[in-house]
């Protein structure tokens, strides 16, 4: 997508914009937090800040750099305290020549990747744009490369598909994105594959270990999203959920089979990640909504009834009855294979 390029106006009402019209709607995790009086943890095991497999001379000098600087970063706190000061230094000095762990060096590239953007207008430069609008625990998403047909992003840990930003246009997380393009101009259908299976054999298993809990939405609605001529005003924008296509598009659209129409995209389910490297979460580094994050907005949550599923299952298989995902894709005339089997 082509970048865009801030106007002084245009960033003034980006960075105050933060609701929007609609309440979207997700699953029952994604509205709770942790106990308040949960512990936060750092986000790496060991200060292999560079990402190259040991902690040497030059972590230290990154993170001396960062404390001199007196911004913090939680990717840098090594004692999850909020504070980046000589408590930190002594950590990493007493971890000098301890190999990191592939998750570090994973949540390293991500941090590389994208710490420019803690200054918006280079996110913007770089062709970021507002995705939803605000909600409790999420901010603002914002997305560089949003899909135009393509089946769906495979999960690269230094590349992550978008950011998390607060009203005042602070940087508090990266995410990621795996499932069905919003925007199928290309004819083909979905959901992937002829099979009802779970994410995991779809999509792959994301960052190394089981602590990358994805959650999912379903039945997604976006209204006011034009890739190809953007708003920075993110209260443009709506995020609703558990709605069919003909609940979330023009008849027209519909009736051509097209889950697509000029500002309005619908798709059926996708899954997404948080990194919270910015901004410690007591939740957890992949917790799902940061409770600190926008509390004067509504939290994302649902209204579909959901079964059993394991929270601790980091791919989680549709959270919903089969027939409902089938009645979905009926009304745009696609028939999956899995509506037809016998269940």
């Amino acid at each position: 997508m082509q970048s865009i390029h801030p106007r002084t106006a245009a960033l003034a009402v980006l960075l105050a914009a933060s609701g929007g019209g609609a309440v979207a709607q997700d699953d029952h995790e994604h509205a709770g937090f942790c106990a308040p009086a949960t512990k936060a943890t750092p986000v790496l095991s060991t200060s292999d800040f560079d990402g190259d497999g040991k902690v040497t001379r030059q972590d230290l000098r990154l993170l001396r750099q960062q404390v001199a600087l007196r911004r913090y970063i939680a990717f840098f706190d090594r004692n999850a305290d909020h504070v980046l000061d000589r408590k930190d230094i002594a950590i990493a000095i007493a971890e000098a020549g301890s190999p990191s762990t592939q998750l570090d060096r994973q949540l390293a590239a991500a941090y590389h990747a994208t710490k420019a953007y803690r200054n918006i207008r280079s996110a913007i430069r770089a062709g970021f744009v507002p995705w939803t609008p605000s909600f409790h625990g999420h901010g603002t998403h914002w997305v560089q490369r949003p899909e135009k047909g393509s089946l769906g992003y495979a999960f690269d840990a230094g590349a992550p598909e978008g950011l998390n930003y607060d009203a005042k246009g602070r940087l508090w997380a990266v995410f990621y994105y795996s499932g069905p393009s919003p925007t199928r101009l290309n004819g083909e259908k979905y959901p992937p594959g002829d099979s009802f299976i779970p994410f995991a054999h779809l999509y792959g298993e994301g960052f190394a270990g089981e602590t990358d809990v994805w959650h999912h939405h379903n039945g997604v609605c976006f209204t006011g999203l034009n890739y190809e001529r953007p708003t920075l005003d993110a209260d443009k924008l709506s995020f609703r959920q558990s709605l069919s296509p003909s609940q979330c598009l023009p008849a027209s659209a519909v009736a051509k089979g097209l889950p697509v129409a000029p500002n309005v995209k619908w798709t059926p389910q996708f899954h997404m990640l948080h990194a919270w490297i910015y901004e410690l979460n007591r939740c957890g580094t992949f917790a799902h909504a940061h409770p600190d994050l926008a509390p004067a907005y509504p939290p994302l949550e649902s209204t579909l009834p959901t079964p059993d599923v394991d929270p601790q299952d980091p791919h989680p298989a549709y959270p919903f009855a089969r027939g409902t995902m089938c009645a979905w894709l009926g009304e745009l005339g696609q028939v999956p294979a899995f509506c037809t089997q016998q269940k």
